[in-house]
């Protein structure tokens, strides 16, 4: 009886089954159940973004009040020159220091889908007691990671590491000292909050004493910061030089520096040296120096160890270089130049030139005001590249062919902005060359805007 009972059960199912397919085969062939229709597809470019740099601020000294030796104060002002449209300037707080301590914010507002074009740049000039010498830094983005290459906390210098929030999310922030010892995590560098539209300034020497080549990895959660260099040098009571400088954005296996102007021959102490890092493993890296004639003297090689800067000096006759840097892992690094090592001498701190892509938007730069400003080249690749510099502001447009691997440079006007266009990928930095005064900052690539959205409906 079971059996049978299964049995009846299992047909009446399978007669059921039957019986539901017909009816949905028979309802999509006579239109009783709708047809499966794709769903439209459409490409949308999202809207730009507000544009955001920030400059460097004034020069600041430490050590003024004899009442309070930590405490810092503004020592000179710096001048910005701005070029963009829709452009608002502001000035970040900064909590610690008293007067208009803080760095400049540039927001440059988006319209439609179009990024925004805005450049910038500051310098200054200080003759003083403690701070003598010329500085000059392009305005730039903020950014979640990034590396300082360069100042010391050896005796004599008194260098200070600025941390920009210019957005309206709190940032807080991670200083990992690499140094002598290799890497450390200094407690003056743990979770330090920057507040929305304000600035903290650190000491370097809060993150280490007695390291003649730190790198500094700067880490941002929260939001992306600007972190910037201010570095002087005194021997004895005299000044040897003051410079501002902006940061390597990431680890790479190929560094340009162009924008190395030695300007009197080496004495004793070296006038031009390059700080290398590797971070996450051992590494070989090849220095090569290219002048305007070409390549000088074979390439030499520095063995790295993971996680210990290393400097290598360069004897350098008077004249224009180039310095490219491969290794067999990421790197990264900076060259230090200097007028000379006497009194009243100026130097300055150069970070890798990112290359600039060929095409027709261009890269806008920004020249500030300082002595005999120009335009230092080097073509990424075995062609040469020809370049058009058109004032932002109207006026006629300069074509010149930039040689491959031979350094070059182009006279720049002090105060204008320029759109850098070339048939080829190039690298490009801004120098200033004086009696004297010394300084000089890389060329970034422009924003980009964001890839298109599919978008299903």
């Amino acid at each position: 009886m079971t059996r049978i009972v299964v049995a009846s059960r299992l047909v009446a199912a399978a007669v059921i089954a039957v019986g539901a397919g017909a009816a949905v085969t028979g309802g999509v062939a006579f239109g009783w159940m709708p047809h499966v229709v794709a769903p439209a597809v459409q490409k949308v470019t999202p809207a730009a973004a507000d544009a955001v740099l920030t400059c460097s601020g004034p020069l600041l000294a430490i050590g003024r009040d004899a009442t309070a030796a930590a405490k810092i104060s503004v020592a000179g002002a710096a001048a910005v020159t701005v070029a963009g449209q829709n452009v608002t300037q502001g000035r970040l707080k900064t909590p610690d220091i008293s007067g208009e301590a803080g760095s400049v914010r540039l927001v440059a507002s988006a319209k439609g889908r179009t990024v925004p074009q805005v450049s910038g740049a500051s310098s200054v000039s200080i003759a003083a007691d403690d701070l003598g010498g010329f500085a000059a830094n392009a305005c730039a983005p903020a950014l979640m990671d990034s590396w300082v290459v360069g100042g010391s906390t050896m005796s004599g210098a008194a260098d200070l590491i600025a941390l920009a929030n210019p957005g309206q999310v709190a940032a807080t922030v991670d200083l990992t000292m690499f140094g002598k010892d290799g890497q450390t995590q200094p407690a003056g560098g743990n979770s330090i909050v920057i507040a929305p539209g304000t600035e903290e300034v650190i000491p370097l020497a809060g993150l280490g004493i007695g390291e003649d080549a730190p790198v500094v990895r700067v880490t941002a959660t929260g939001a992306p910061v600007r972190a910037a260099l201010q570095s002087s040098l005194s021997r004895g009571l005299s000044t040897s030089g003051v410079d501002q400088s902006g940061v390597v954005s990431v680890a790479s296996s190929r560094l340009v520096v162009t924008g190395v102007h030695v300007t009197r021959e080496q004495q004793d102490d070296p006038t031009t040296v390059v700080r290398l890092l590797a971070p996450d493993h051992d590494a070989t890296a090849q220095v090569t120096v290219v002048g305007v004639h070409g390549t000088t003297g074979p390439a030499q090689q520095v063995p790295l160890s993971q996680g210990t800067p290393v400097e290598l000096q360069l004897p350098l006759a008077v004249g224009d270089y180039s310095i490219v840097v491969t290794a067999d892992k990421p790197v990264v690094g900076a060259a230090w130049q200097a007028t000379g090592t006497a009194a009243g001498d100026d130097f300055t701190w150069i970070e890798p030139a990112p290359a600039l892509a060929a095409g027709r938007q261009g890269t806008q730069v920004t020249v500030p005001a300082g002595p005999s400003p120009r335009l230092d080249l080097l073509p990424d690749g075995s062609q040469p590249v020809k370049l058009t510099l058109a004032p932002v502001g109207g006026g006629a447009a300069q074509t010149v062919t930039v040689p491959a691997q031979q350094a070059s440079s182009v006279p720049l006007q002090a105060g204008l902005s320029y759109r850098i266009t070339a048939t080829g990928a190039v690298h490009a930095a801004v120098s200033f060359v004086g009696d004297k005064a010394l300084a000089s900052f890389p060329v970034w690539p422009p924003a980009t805007a964001a890839a298109p959205v599919t978008v299903y409906r």
